[in-house]
């Protein structure tokens, strides 16, 4: 279990502290609203109402002691700033930050914050790339330039195998897991078994070769 604690809630705010609360981690909340404080207090370890850019509220809180915190919103990018470096001084181990643009996001990193998140924009570009391709479930950008993609099989991939459609060879990506209709997800597919209408395959690859087998036609 690692601890976190959610800094200004706002619907990202929220959904990331009750989402962390759920897998079991320790989760304390601050922001300035007690009615959203109040809302989400018995689903979190702790809740605090109090501005999170007070270093005097943070230290009172005890964030010190916490794995993690995740600056998700401030009233204005001053306050993000601000908050940020109190984060840094006070030795918070990992010090993540909800970016507003371009901009503010240099700073972060120039401040030596350990992740800055674009939430909309994120949300907004994966969205993008599958409404732009016609088997396309899901898709996960993953470090140094490569995709992971959840997709239904093509309709030329029925009847073959692994083994029959060459697909490291002939498109440089890999097949690493395999769903049957109804069943759940088999990491170890079987190179062998020919593909069923139904099946849902997940790939790896490098982002222009899983975007060539994508792409609509």
């Amino acid at each position: 279990m690692k601890s976190f604690c959610i800094l200004g809630l706002g619907r990202f705010g929220k959904t990331l502290a009750l989402t962390l609360a759920q897998h079991g981690h320790q989760v304390l909340i601050i922001d300035e609203s007690s009615d959203d404080i109040n809302a989400l207090a018995d689903a979190v370890t702790g809740a605090v109402v109090g501005d999170p850019t007070n270093e005097a509220v943070l230290r009172s809180a005890g964030v010190r002691d916490y794995d993690c915190a995740v600056v998700c919103g401030a009233k204005n990018i001053n306050d993000n700033i601000l908050l940020t470096i109190i984060l840094k001084d006070m030795g918070i181990p990992k010090v993540v930050v909800r970016a507003l643009n371009e901009g503010h996001k240099r700073v972060l990193e120039r401040l030596g914050v350990d992740m800055v998140v674009f939430p909309e924009q994120d949300m907004g570009e994966k969205l993008a790339y599958m409404l732009g391709r016609e088997n396309v479930i899901e898709s996960l950008e993953v470090s140094g330039g490569f995709r992971i993609v959840e997709m239904k099989i093509p309709a030329d991939w029925v009847g073959k195998s692994l083994i029959d459609l060459q697909l490291r060879l002939k498109h440089n990506v890999n097949v690493i897991a395999v769903r049957e209709s109804g069943t759940v997800m088999n990491c170890t597919p079987s190179p062998t078994r020919p593909f069923l209408r139904d099946d849902v395959v997940s790939i790896i690859g490098a982002d222009a070769d899983v975007d060539r087998m994508t792409s609509k036609k």
